[in-house]
């Protein structure tokens, strides 16, 4: 019995602070916003905080380029890291497993550079007068640097789609990768002998697989780039701002009477996040009954 819970008692001090700090935090900011907040005298419980949001273009607006940014990100991952999976797929199916790997390695280089980091990268890159717009001017594709597009610091967010579709595109190829890598090289002898293609091998046999692993991690990525924050302070617009950039300006800009409503932004995120996750659970559940898998 001891040696049984051993591990869990040796776990428990950590995991319960854990616990405690993160759902402690989250109780209390879904109190403040419902109007209890003692600091400035409120101790009824009401909506306003949420009334007045709903009632504010600003969130309309923050919400409509969240999404907007979340969506976008997300898609244009993964279809980049399902497309470069299926490459590494069909690569280690005619050459050598150390140029598997080698890709592989190469494709994750990503994934060990720092948000803040990768969006600095963006900054130096995509900007007006950045590498890429004075590589083009000089070779003569734009007469000035101010030809160059506004990527960052745009109001449609296409700086913020940029550096959320590069960072994220490794982790999609590292959810969907290892699904397609157990399909036995058998399986595909067997397709050419009964006179399928590279196509009909992909679509028949390798997309119904790698489906369910590749719908939640493009749900992860959506939830991820949905609730960030650092990117989209640094790449963004004063305004509209992402939602996390609008609650973080209401709680620090504002006075302590904004900050419920700063907050019951936060729970509506979470909200809406608990939400998708339902919906992809049910779809992805579906798709599995749909193709026999269960």
């Amino acid at each position: 019995m001891w040696r049984k819970s051993k591990p869990y008692l040796l776990l428990l001090p950590a995991t319960g602070t854990i616990v405690l700090l993160f759902f402690g935090g989250l109780f209390d900011g879904l109190l403040k916003s419902l109007g209890y907040f003692p600091a400035i005298g409120e101790r009824q419980l009401n909506l306003d905080a949420y009334t007045n949001l709903l009632a504010s273009d600003s969130f309309w607006d923050s919400l409509e380029l969240t999404v907007r940014v979340a969506a976008i990100s997300s898609l244009l991952a993964g279809l980049l890291g399902g497309l470069l999976a299926i490459a590494l797929f069909l690569l280690n199916q005619y050459s050598e497993d150390e140029n598997s790997r080698l890709w592989h390695r190469l494709f994750q280089l990503p994934l060990t550079i720092p948000h803040l980091v990768a969006g600095y990268v963006i900054v130096l890159l995509f900007t007006q007068s950045g590498v890429i717009s004075k590589l083009l001017a000089s070779v003569g594709m734009i007469d000035e640097m101010t030809d160059f597009p506004v990527l960052v610091n745009d109001p449609f967010g296409w700086g913020i789609i940029l550096a959320y579709t590069w960072k994220e595109v490794p982790f999609v190829l590292l959810m969907v990768y290892p699904v397609l890598a157990r399909i036995q090289k058998s399986w595909r002898e067997v397709s050419r002998v009964y006179g399928a293609g590279n196509r009909n091998f992909i679509r028949e046999i390798a997309l119904p697989i790698m489906m369910p692993s590749w719908i939640i991690a493009v749900f992860i990525v959506f939830v991820f780039t949905f609730s960030a924050f650092e990117i989209p302070f640094l790449l963004g617009v004063t305004y509209p701002g992402m939602l996390p950039v609008y609650s973080f300006q209401l709680y620090t800009d504002g006075s302590l009477s904004d900050r419920p409503e700063a907050l019951a932004v936060n729970i509506i995120l979470v909200l809406m996040t608990i939400c998708l996750g339902l919906a992809t659970y049910y779809f992805s559940k579906r798709w599995n009954v749909m193709k026999g898998w269960e």
